[in-house]
């Protein structure tokens, strides 16, 4: 578990960041339940066995394959690629609920 928690506090998401307040209106991981943690991992981090070695000789720790320098750039680049989709998408809903979609209500995906 502690090991999760690190691995996302260093290389964080692929996804852009979004700060949502917990169920209490707190933001933290140390305000986290241990499933959710856990949940968040997960989709954190699909590909976990792919990325990753583990490091038996440095007490388990998981280190990235192509080198710390490179996994963190590559998780910018996921990061800022889907900060443009999301920018993107809110754009376009925004501007079918303002009456600018081209009417009749059905849009293409």
């Amino acid at each position: 578990f502690e090991e999760m928690r690190r691995l996302m506090e260093v290389y964080g998401s692929t996804k852009c960041l979004r700060k949502r307040p917990s169920a209490n209106g707190k933001i933290g991981p140390e305000n986290a339940k241990k499933d959710s943690v856990k949940r968040k991992f997960y989709r954190w981090f699909p590909d976990l066995e792919e990325r990753f070695a583990k490091d038996v000789e440095n007490g388990g720790m998981y280190v990235p394959k192509v080198g710390h320098e490179l996994e963190m750039q590559y998780r910018e680049d996921r990061r800022k690629r889907d900060g443009e989709v999301l920018t993107k998408k809110r754009a376009k809903c925004r501007k079918q609920r303002l009456g600018g979609g081209g009417g009749g209500g059905g849009g293409t995906s």
